[in-house]
């Protein structure tokens, strides 16, 4: 999958009002039926090294470690 894609869906799935404490990485991928954020496609890897980049870039910021990481979009 497109990293520019993936990039796309992330920060919409971390845009997305129920995100507003930030998401671990489980719930970028897998949306249940009663939430209403997009989804983030893509294979596993692929997913962490935009989340990774985008950390670099200060776009995200990551609390937590190892599963229990936390994204969340740096707010300006």
């Amino acid at each position: 999958m497109n990293q520019s894609l993936i990039r796309d869906q992330i920060v919409a799935a971390l845009s997305h009002p129920e995100a507003e404490d930030g998401l671990y990485f489980n719930n970028l991928v897998v949306v249940h039926e009663e939430e209403e954020r997009p989804i983030v496609e893509g294979e596993e890897t692929a997913i962490l090294q935009v989340l990774e980049d985008m950390r670099t870039e200060g776009l995200i910021c990551v609390s937590g470690d190892g599963n229990q990481r936390i994204y969340a979009l740096v707010t300006q």
